[in-house]
Protein backbone atom coordinates (compact mmCIF):
# COMPACT_ATOMS: atom_id res chain seq x y z
CA UNK A 1 0.00 0.00 0.00
CA UNK A 2 1.27 3.28 -0.91
CA UNK A 3 1.84 5.82 1.74
CA UNK A 4 -0.67 9.17 1.73
CA UNK A 5 2.28 11.22 1.52
CA UNK A 6 4.04 9.53 -1.92
CA UNK A 7 1.23 11.76 -4.43
CA UNK A 8 3.10 10.04 -7.30
CA UNK A 9 1.58 6.37 -6.94
CA UNK A 10 -1.64 7.27 -5.06
CA UNK A 11 -3.44 7.26 -8.27
CA UNK A 12 -2.10 4.51 -9.94
CA UNK A 13 -2.46 1.85 -6.26
CA UNK A 14 -6.01 3.08 -6.31
CA UNK A 15 -6.83 3.14 -9.62
CA UNK A 16 -5.99 -0.43 -9.49
CA UNK A 17 -7.58 -1.13 -6.56
CA UNK A 18 -11.39 0.10 -7.78
CA UNK A 19 -10.93 -0.36 -10.96
CA UNK A 20 -8.87 -3.44 -11.49
CA UNK A 21 -5.89 -3.77 -13.07
CA UNK A 22 -7.24 -3.36 -17.18
CA UNK A 23 -9.36 -0.15 -16.49
CA UNK A 24 -7.35 1.03 -13.65
CA UNK A 25 -4.19 2.63 -16.20
CA UNK A 26 -7.21 4.54 -17.76
CA UNK A 27 -6.89 6.80 -14.65
CA UNK A 28 -3.55 7.43 -15.39
CA UNK A 29 -4.40 7.80 -18.92
CA UNK A 30 -6.82 10.91 -18.07
CA UNK A 31 -3.81 12.23 -15.79
CA UNK A 32 -1.85 12.85 -19.09
CA UNK A 33 -4.20 14.05 -20.84
CA UNK A 34 -5.51 16.66 -17.96
CA UNK A 35 -2.12 17.53 -17.96
CA UNK A 36 -1.50 18.35 -21.78
CA UNK A 37 -4.35 19.93 -21.50
CA UNK A 38 -3.44 22.01 -18.82
CA UNK A 39 -0.15 22.95 -20.66
CA UNK A 40 -1.99 23.68 -23.67
CA UNK A 41 -4.44 26.08 -22.07
CA UNK A 42 -1.44 27.68 -20.59
CA UNK A 43 0.49 28.25 -24.06
CA UNK A 44 -2.72 29.30 -26.20
CA UNK A 45 -3.84 32.54 -24.19
CA UNK A 46 -0.42 33.98 -24.19
CA UNK A 47 0.49 32.95 -27.87
CA UNK A 48 -3.19 34.50 -28.99
CA UNK A 49 -2.27 38.01 -26.95
CA UNK A 50 0.77 38.28 -28.66
CA UNK A 51 -0.92 37.45 -31.81
CA UNK A 52 -3.16 40.32 -31.38
CA UNK A 53 -0.67 42.78 -29.71
CA UNK A 54 1.70 42.33 -32.94
CA UNK A 55 -1.68 42.59 -35.59
CA UNK A 56 -1.80 46.27 -33.35
CA UNK A 57 1.70 46.79 -33.67
CA UNK A 58 2.45 46.37 -30.44
CA UNK A 59 4.71 43.95 -30.75
CA UNK A 60 7.47 42.83 -33.10
CA UNK A 61 5.40 41.99 -36.31
CA UNK A 62 6.40 38.02 -36.58
CA UNK A 63 3.88 37.51 -33.79
CA UNK A 64 1.18 38.60 -35.66
CA UNK A 65 1.82 35.91 -38.21
CA UNK A 66 -0.56 33.18 -39.14
CA UNK A 67 -0.24 30.25 -40.77
CA UNK A 68 -1.70 28.87 -44.03
CA UNK A 69 -2.12 25.79 -43.61
CA UNK A 70 -3.76 25.67 -39.51
CA UNK A 71 -4.68 29.13 -39.37
CA UNK A 72 -2.71 29.62 -35.90
CA UNK A 73 -0.19 32.01 -35.03
CA UNK A 74 2.17 29.48 -35.32
CA UNK A 75 5.73 32.04 -34.51
CA UNK A 76 3.69 33.02 -31.20
CA UNK A 77 2.79 29.52 -30.07
CA UNK A 78 6.29 27.96 -30.61
CA UNK A 79 8.08 31.37 -29.15
CA UNK A 80 6.30 30.71 -26.10
CA UNK A 81 6.82 26.97 -25.83
CA UNK A 82 10.24 27.86 -26.35
CA UNK A 83 9.94 30.58 -23.38
CA UNK A 84 8.11 27.49 -21.00
CA UNK A 85 10.59 25.26 -21.39
CA UNK A 86 13.73 27.66 -21.16
CA UNK A 87 12.00 29.05 -17.79
CA UNK A 88 10.70 25.40 -16.90
CA UNK A 89 13.82 23.23 -16.88
CA UNK A 90 16.46 25.47 -15.07
CA UNK A 91 13.76 25.81 -12.48
CA UNK A 92 13.04 22.03 -12.44
CA UNK A 93 16.75 21.33 -12.26
CA UNK A 94 18.19 23.74 -9.65
CA UNK A 95 15.29 23.52 -6.73
CA UNK A 96 11.60 22.36 -6.59
CA UNK A 97 10.64 24.88 -4.39
CA UNK A 98 12.07 27.65 -7.38
CA UNK A 99 9.35 25.90 -9.39
CA UNK A 100 6.58 26.45 -7.05
CA UNK A 101 7.65 30.20 -6.01
CA UNK A 102 7.65 30.57 -9.86
CA UNK A 103 3.88 29.09 -10.31
CA UNK A 104 3.12 31.42 -6.81
CA UNK A 105 4.48 34.15 -8.41
CA UNK A 106 2.32 33.84 -11.74
CA UNK A 107 -0.75 34.36 -9.60
CA UNK A 108 0.36 38.16 -9.14
CA UNK A 109 0.86 38.81 -12.59
CA UNK A 110 -2.53 37.25 -13.44
CA UNK A 111 -3.96 38.98 -11.05
CA UNK A 112 -2.43 42.41 -12.31
CA UNK A 113 -3.32 41.78 -15.32
CA UNK A 114 -7.44 41.08 -15.23
CA UNK A 115 -7.85 43.32 -12.22
CA UNK A 116 -6.49 46.13 -15.21
CA UNK A 117 -8.63 44.10 -18.08
CA UNK A 118 -11.74 45.26 -15.36
CA UNK A 119 -11.63 48.54 -14.81
CA UNK A 120 -10.88 49.32 -18.48
CA UNK A 121 -13.77 47.34 -19.52
CA UNK A 122 -16.06 49.42 -17.29
CA UNK A 123 -14.62 52.63 -18.37
CA UNK A 124 -14.71 51.92 -21.71
CA UNK A 125 -17.96 51.12 -21.82
CA UNK A 126 -18.75 54.15 -19.56
CA UNK A 127 -21.67 55.63 -21.32
CA UNK A 128 -23.42 52.40 -22.09
CA UNK A 129 -24.02 51.57 -18.38
CA UNK A 130 -26.52 54.23 -17.75
CA UNK A 131 -28.93 52.33 -20.53
CA UNK A 132 -30.23 49.33 -18.97
CA UNK A 133 -30.12 47.42 -15.58
CA UNK A 134 -28.57 44.52 -17.53
CA UNK A 135 -25.37 46.80 -18.97
CA UNK A 136 -24.78 48.72 -15.38
CA UNK A 137 -24.86 44.84 -13.61
CA UNK A 138 -22.64 42.77 -16.10
CA UNK A 139 -20.65 45.34 -18.11
CA UNK A 140 -19.86 48.31 -15.69
CA UNK A 141 -20.60 46.86 -11.95
CA UNK A 142 -19.55 43.08 -12.36
CA UNK A 143 -16.02 43.72 -14.11
CA UNK A 144 -15.17 46.16 -11.08
CA UNK A 145 -16.15 44.01 -8.34
CA UNK A 146 -13.90 41.69 -10.02
CA UNK A 147 -10.96 44.34 -10.57
CA UNK A 148 -11.22 45.37 -6.78
CA UNK A 149 -10.82 41.64 -5.61
CA UNK A 150 -8.21 40.87 -7.91
CA UNK A 151 -6.34 44.35 -6.70
CA UNK A 152 -7.01 43.32 -3.11
CA UNK A 153 -5.85 39.71 -3.07
CA UNK A 154 -2.21 41.48 -5.49
CA UNK A 155 -2.06 43.89 -2.22
CA UNK A 156 -2.72 41.29 0.39
CA UNK A 157 -0.11 38.93 -1.19
CA UNK A 158 2.72 41.50 -1.41
CA UNK A 159 1.93 42.74 2.35
CA UNK A 160 1.89 38.38 3.39
CA UNK A 161 5.32 37.89 1.62
CA UNK A 162 6.68 41.06 3.17
CA UNK A 163 9.54 39.55 5.69
CA UNK A 164 8.87 36.44 5.29
CA UNK A 165 11.06 35.06 8.31
CA UNK A 166 9.21 37.01 10.69
CA UNK A 167 7.18 34.49 11.53
CA UNK A 168 9.17 31.16 10.19
CA UNK A 169 12.93 32.10 10.92
CA UNK A 170 13.89 29.44 8.39
CA UNK A 171 11.59 30.51 5.65
CA UNK A 172 13.59 31.51 2.50
CA UNK A 173 13.94 35.47 1.90
CA UNK A 174 15.10 37.87 -0.94
CA UNK A 175 15.68 41.42 -0.41
CA UNK A 176 13.63 41.07 2.19
CA UNK A 177 10.64 39.62 0.36
CA UNK A 178 9.53 36.21 -0.34
CA UNK A 179 10.70 34.39 -3.65
CA UNK A 180 7.29 34.88 -5.59
CA UNK A 181 7.17 38.61 -4.73
CA UNK A 182 10.01 39.34 -6.11
CA UNK A 183 9.54 37.07 -9.45
CA UNK A 184 6.45 38.22 -9.66
CA UNK A 185 7.04 41.78 -9.33
CA UNK A 186 10.39 41.86 -11.49
CA UNK A 187 9.06 40.48 -14.27
CA UNK A 188 6.20 42.78 -13.80
CA UNK A 189 8.65 45.77 -14.12
CA UNK A 190 10.92 43.94 -17.00
CA UNK A 191 6.99 44.27 -18.74
CA UNK A 192 6.74 48.02 -18.49
CA UNK A 193 10.84 48.01 -19.47
CA UNK A 194 9.62 46.18 -22.87
CA UNK A 195 6.99 48.61 -23.08
CA UNK A 196 8.66 51.39 -22.94
CA UNK A 197 11.25 49.96 -25.19
CA UNK A 198 9.15 49.28 -27.98
CA UNK A 199 7.51 52.33 -27.59
CA UNK A 200 10.91 54.26 -28.46
CA UNK A 201 11.50 51.59 -31.11
CA UNK A 202 8.29 51.31 -33.15
CA UNK A 203 7.00 54.71 -33.10
CA UNK A 204 3.79 53.53 -35.19
CA UNK A 205 -0.60 54.58 -34.73
CA UNK A 206 -0.78 52.37 -31.73
CA UNK A 207 0.95 54.49 -29.12
CA UNK A 208 -0.41 57.49 -30.84
CA UNK A 209 -3.88 56.37 -30.50
CA UNK A 210 -6.18 58.41 -28.10
CA UNK A 211 -8.36 57.05 -25.69
CA UNK A 212 -11.21 55.37 -27.01
CA UNK A 213 -14.95 54.55 -25.99
CA UNK A 214 -16.94 51.87 -27.24
CA UNK A 215 -19.69 52.15 -30.49
CA UNK A 216 -22.82 53.75 -28.92
CA UNK A 217 -24.74 50.89 -30.33
CA UNK A 218 -22.01 48.04 -29.51
CA UNK A 219 -23.82 47.32 -26.84
CA UNK A 220 -27.69 47.39 -28.24
CA UNK A 221 -28.07 43.66 -29.50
Amino acid sequence: MASLDDDAAILSTYADQVLGGVIGPLVLLAVVVSALASTQTTILPASRTSMSMARAEAMPRDFGKISPRYFTPVFSTVTIGVLAIVWYLPSKLINEDFLFDSLSALSLMIAFYYALTGFACAWYYRHDLRKSVKNFLFVGLAPVIGALMLSYLFVKSMVDWWNPTKDDPSAVEWLGFSPPAVIGVFFLLLGVILLFAWRHHQNEPFFKRRPKTSDPHLLDS
